[in-house]
């Protein structure tokens, strides 16, 4: 078979330009680390890739939502610890009220460090996070719990503690099955929460009628108000005990408590929770290192392979370039 110079050049210049090709592709894969460079190399790699970024996309985001709640959840757990502390302490002054020998003035004393104290509780109860919202508050986490004044918008009504907040709580989805409690409501239908607040005593504002808001009773502060106001000499004329109490240390210590049951309810479930996310963040760990594993299986470059297949590549270019220069200076002009 007759093979005519233009043949010759067509073939070789065919041959270059695939070696090149391949040359190229090798490159590209040592620059980047990755087999594949597009999803044409491999259609069914790439789509199993692309399952597996997604799947890892999602476990990433509950390992993230997993750190906000731990965050949260250790935040509210030292609030809670806190106002246990509170709480004890207010326990011993009450104690101590209840010395029959104590005079008028050392009773005051004991009611403006009780009354100190009830202050503090509700700083802790008007606790922020790191975003700046509002811990015990609901899904009104934008809005301050515990207030003191008119709750009812009747000036004939006494001013007492009352919650602003909600009976919502605030959840995150913390995995593919689980949704999380990340928040403490301070009222709750018919009474409850942490701060003994009925929710369903709580009317909304009527722009139309003009009437305001009629917000819940914070009954474990009022409590407190009263065994405080009882025990103070100043103020004691103006106090009426609850029905079965005749002592305001009796009420004062019952009202400490129902209070520290309650805040010690709410952080055994905080720390069931913290416990169980902690669980959930390792597996969400190694499922991530799983993913982590599969992907690189299928994306990562053997740089072992991929070095000695680009040395043999840029052999057999070497080799096909000199080997066309010879034959393209084949003439019978060089040998007349």
């Amino acid at each position: 078979m007759r093979i005519s110079t233009s043949q010759i050049f067509d073939r070789n210049i065919v041959a270059l330009q695939n070696n090149q090709a391949q040359l190229t592709q090798t490159q590209l894969q040592v620059a980047s680390g990755k087999k594949m460079l597009k999803p044409s190399d491999d259609p069914v790699r790439a789509a199993r890739s692309l399952e597996l970024q997604q799947s890892q996309s999602v476990n990433q985001q509950f390992l993230a939502n997993i750190g906000y709640a731990k965050d949260q959840l250790a935040l509210t757990d030292t609030r809670l610890s806190t106002m246990t502390d509170t709480l004890q302490y207010m326990r011993q002054q009450f104690i101590k009220a209840g010395n029959g020998g104590l005079s008028a003035q050392d009773k005051a004393a004991i009611a403006s460090d009780l009354r100190s104290q009830l202050d503090n509780l509700v700083a802790l109860a008007n606790s922020k996070d790191g975003q700046g919202e509002y811990l015990f508050s609901g899904y009104k986490n934008d809005t301050a719990p515990i207030a003191f004044g008119d709750h009812d918008g009747d000036a004939t009504t006494p001013d007492v503690y009352y919650y602003q907040g909600d009976a919502g709580t605030r959840q995150m989805q913390v995995g593919p099955e689980r949704r999380m409690d990340i928040g403490i409501p301070g009222s709750a239908a018919g009474g409850g929460g942490l701060f003994e607040a009925d929710q369903s005593a709580y009317v909304p504002a009527d722009p139309t009628l003009g009437t305001p808001a009629t917000y819940p009773s914070a009954e474990f502060f009022n409590r407190l108000k009263t065994a405080i106001d009882a025990i103070d000499p100043a103020t004691a004329a103006t106090v009426t005990l609850p029905s079965g109490y005749t002592d305001p240390t009796s009420y004062g210590l019952d009202t400490v408590d129902d209070f520290m049951e309650r805040v010690a309810l709410y952080q055994s479930k905080v720390g069931s929770q913290r416990a169980e996310l902690d669980s959930l963040d390792f597996a969400g760990q190694a499922i991530d290192e799983q993913y982590a594993t599969a992907r690189s299986r299928i994306e990562d470059l053997d740089y072992n392979e991929a070095l000695s297949r680009l040395a043999q590549q840029q052999l057999v270019l070497q080799a096909a370039q000199q080997s066309f220069a010879r034959v393209s200076n084949l003439s019978l002009f060089q040998y007349l």
